[in-house]
């Protein structure tokens, strides 16, 4: 009888199997549910945006301070070339006035009442005759007030000194002192930079006081003048006749290394 209740125990197992398999979990086949492949969420597409926006307006940062820099260097370039200009002009001021003060301690040119005059620059005899003719003595109110006029020359205090300078012009108009007034008036608008003025002023010199010792040094200053105002041809025309009518003068050599400075292809 023990092998039928074998037989019935193995139908039994048989049977119980499948059922079992079917209530048990495979744990080999259970995998976490998978979410499906998807694009980009929102939030990460707005950082992404947001990304390429600043680096934008950093590029566009970059080609400003760049622009900026080269503003800098052009304006900076330019601030060291008037600042020599400005050192050219004072230097050439002082050694006019120390000049000046050198001539006024020897009697052989100095004016009849002390007055300082400057000997004709281009050694021409025409122009010495004609200082000469009309040379006459100022008036003890005229020196007065040409040398209160130039004492405020020689403190640097140009808008001062300039005014005095006119008004002693429009009181003495006929002084001998006259031209020289005339040409420190120049002199001392030019030194403002005020080139405008200098111009006019550096004219009426040479058209109003033909004659006078002051010519020379003021058609060489109003080529300085027409370089400060940038017109460079004009300027190179008014040097080059300084050399032509004064050679181998202190007004021409000046006229040389000026011209040496003015940029070749500018017009």
């Amino acid at each position: 009888m023990r092998p039928y209740v074998l037989i019935a125990l193995g139908l039994a197992a048989g049977l119980s199997g499948p059922a079992a398999a079917q209530t048990l979990p495979d744990r080999r086949t259970v995998r976490p549910p998978v979410a499906p492949a998807q694009g980009p969420s929102s939030s990460t597409s707005a950082m992404q945006q947001s990304l390429v926006e600043l680096y934008t307006q950093l590029e566009a940062l970059q080609t400003e301070i760049r622009q900026l820099r080269g503003q800098v260097e052009v304006q900076t370039h330019e601030l060291e070339r008037l600042k020599s200009r400005q050192q050219d002009a004072l230097v050439d001021f002082d050694r006019r006035l120390r000049e000046l003060e050198r001539r006024a301690q020897s009697p052989s040119s100095t004016e009849p009442g002390g007055s300082v005059t400057t000997p004709p620059v281009g050694g021409t005899i025409g122009n010495a005759k004609a200082a000469s003719a009309r040379t006459t003595a100022p008036t003890s109110q005229e020196q007065q007030a040409y040398d209160a006029a130039f004492g405020l020359l020689k403190q640097g205090l140009y808008d001062q000194a300039g005014k005095a300078f006119g008004d002693f012009i429009a009181q003495h108009p006929r002084s001998a002192l006259a031209d020289n007034a005339q040409y420190w008036v120049a002199e001392a608008a030019y030194v403002r930079r005020d080139f405008r003025a200098a111009l006019d002023g550096f004219n009426r010199v040479m058209t109003v006081y033909p004659d006078s010792p002051k010519v020379p040094d003021a058609l060489l200053k109003l080529g300085y003048t027409h370089h400060e105002l940038g017109a460079y041809d004009k300027a190179r025309e008014v040097l080059n006749q300084v050399i032509a009518r004064y050679p181998n003068t202190s007004v021409a050599k000046s006229a040389e290394q000026r011209l040496s400075k003015l940029p070749r292809d500018a017009r």
